[in-house]
């Protein structure tokens, strides 16, 4: 007998348990689809690694979790003070905007998140995760798909899953047995030492919502809320700094009160440790069946706050893709546009964080000096203008170029029906959408509409000012704050496709554009053709 067939088999094995590992388990097990996760810690781990996220991935934890416990606790960040070399303020990072239906940033904190997601990966029958799980190979299998090799208290088990992803970290195992490489933008040799704090008096000068960064020559350092209730410090240390000492707590509340102004009594110290930054990017996402995705494809140093979105962005991608080629209505390729979509998008930030580090570690003053003068009297300085997803799921004009606004973040709303009110994707749920202002059903014809119905996308009729009600088979809704109406006058559009992880497929202004929006859609997710 054949010993594979005593191999389980299961649709998708992940290996890390972090943020991107918890969506990718979250979104594939809610589809239904047989996913087993490979953790090597025994346990959650219980305390905050990222402190803040932005609109697109709050939209994200709609889908994930319950994104009222997933951001309990949550604050808006409306701003970052930037000080110079000699503690003076010399500029200001406005994040006063609102994406994706969000705050363009919000303080956090991360067990919240976390929790959501568990507990909505606990109620998926499909779904089981191996805590204290070690993986130790993974093979091609001649069949397809990959064999999963794998230790759990000293105990050996193998696993067939059709497809693995690697979300284990910077240090990644998945990926150093895929063989993949990875490219180092440089070799930090600054330590820093993090330490996180409850507050348990009043903080003084609005410090429960202020951020900022200083950037002084002697040691410099971050400041900010993990939410509401709680404030975190990371500090760059002296090359020779004592690092046993630094690690007591006394120095940590001790550095608080002279330097951020807050008093020893008002807080307690819930961690406290040292570490250096990685800078690196893998110069391939995938092999064979086998991806990788968040610090296992890509490591930042956290001065934009954008590792763990960007790992939650990889999850979400791949996560999409695999429930449409697992289900039957996507074909296998659809799966290389992972890759294509997704190092370059996320090269930008790895790059944006290390230029970001390099802006606040300078060598000499005089360097700081013309930092600091470049800051105050550039309007631009602090802005970061990031490029549109490329080479994927997208439109294409008739002469090959992106449609308008393909591959920018599409936008979401507060709309109502029937006497409800909510963020549009609490109506839709998880998927494609086509947005529009009018009823379409006429315009796009019967077969059109049955081949938006094979790829699951959500056919919504906002109405701009007026009624939501119609007879279309679409769902209508009232655009109850003008964000709809606002996207579509901006860009001079009737309609958009959204994408499910928020990106903007393309827009259309009028049917005949409309249609041949959706006729590209359906031309590029063609129906799988049936094997023999």
């Amino acid at each position: 007998m054949d010993s594979s067939l005593e191999v389980p088999h299961v649709d998708v094995a992940v290996v890390g348990f972090g943020p991107g590992g918890e969506v990718l388990a979250s979104l594939l097990g809610q589809r239904g689809h047989s996913v087993v996760v490979f953790e090597k810690a025994p346990e959650p781990y219980g305390l905050p690694r990222m402190s803040t996220l932005d609109g697109e991935i709050a939209r994200l934890l709609q889908h994930t979790g319950d994104p009222a416990e997933a951001l309990l606790d949550a604050i808006p960040q409306l701003e970052v003070e930037i000080y110079g070399a000699d503690s003076q303020r010399v500029g200001t990072l406005d994040w006063s905007e609102r994406h994706s239906g969000y705050p363009s940033r919000l303080s956090l904190h991360q067990p919240n998140i976390e929790s959501a997601m568990e507990r909505r990966i606990a109620e998926c029958p499909s779904v089981e995760v191996r805590w204290g799980a070690m993986v130790t190979a993974v093979e091609s299998a001649q069949d397809g798909g990959i064999e999963v090799t794998s230790f759990v208290d000293g105990t050996e088990s193998r696993l067939h899953a059709r497809y693995l992803v690697g979300m284990d970290g910077a240090s990644s195992t998945v990926r150093s047995l895929l063989g993949i490489d990875v490219e180092t933008l440089h070799e930090h040799d600054d330590r820093w030492v993090l330490t996180d704090y409850e507050v348990v008096k009043p903080l003084p000068d609005g410090l429960d919502h202020r951020i900022y960064m200083d950037m002084n020559l002697v040691e410099p350092y971050f400041y900010g809320p993990n939410g509401a209730g709680r404030c975190r410090t990371d500090v760059k240390l002296a090359p020779d700094v004592d690092i046993v000492a630094v690690q007591e707590p006394s120095q940590g509340f001790e550095f608080l009160e002279k330097r951020v102004g807050i008093p020893r009594d008002h807080v307690t110290q819930t961690r406290r440790v040292i570490y250096r930054f990685r800078s690196h990017m893998a110069n391939a996402f995938r092999v064979g069946d086998a991806f990788i995705g968040g610090d296992a494809a890509h490591a930042m140093p956290p001065h934009m706050g954008q590792g763990a979105c960007t790992a939650m962005r990889d999850a979400v991608n791949l996560g999409w893709k695999l429930d449409m080629v697992l289900s039957g209505t996507a074909a296998p390729d659809l799966l290389d546009t992972y890759e294509s979509e997704r190092l370059e998008h996320d090269s930008q930030f790895v790059h944006g964080s290390f230029g970001s580090w390099s802006m606040v570690v300078q060598p000499d003053r005089a360097s700081a000096e013309q930092r600091d003068e470049f800051l105050r009297t550039s309007e631009d300085a602090l802005g970061f203008y990031l490029d549109p997803l490329r080479d994927g799921v997208l439109h294409r004009t008739a002469d090959g170029g992106y449609g308008r606004e393909a591959g920018e973040l599409a936008p979401q709303g507060v709309v109502s029906r029937g006497g409800e009110t909510a963020l549009l994707d609490q109506f839709t749920g998880f998927g494609f959408q086509l947005v529009s202002t009018q009823v379409l059903d006429d315009a796009l014809g019967a077969d059109r509409i049955r081949e938006l119905d094979r790829l699951g996308v959500r056919r919504v009729v906002v109405a701009i000012g007026g009624s939501g009600e119609s007879d279309s088979d679409a769902t209508a809704f009232d655009d109850v704050e003008g964000a709809y109406g606002e996207y579509f006058r901006t860009h001079g559009a009737t309609a958009f496709i959204g994408r499910p992880d928020f990106y903007t497929f393309g827009l259309a202004d009028g049917d005949s554009a409309t249609v041949a929006l959706v006729d590209d859609l359906l031309a590029q997710l063609p129906a799988p053709v049936p094997t023999a």
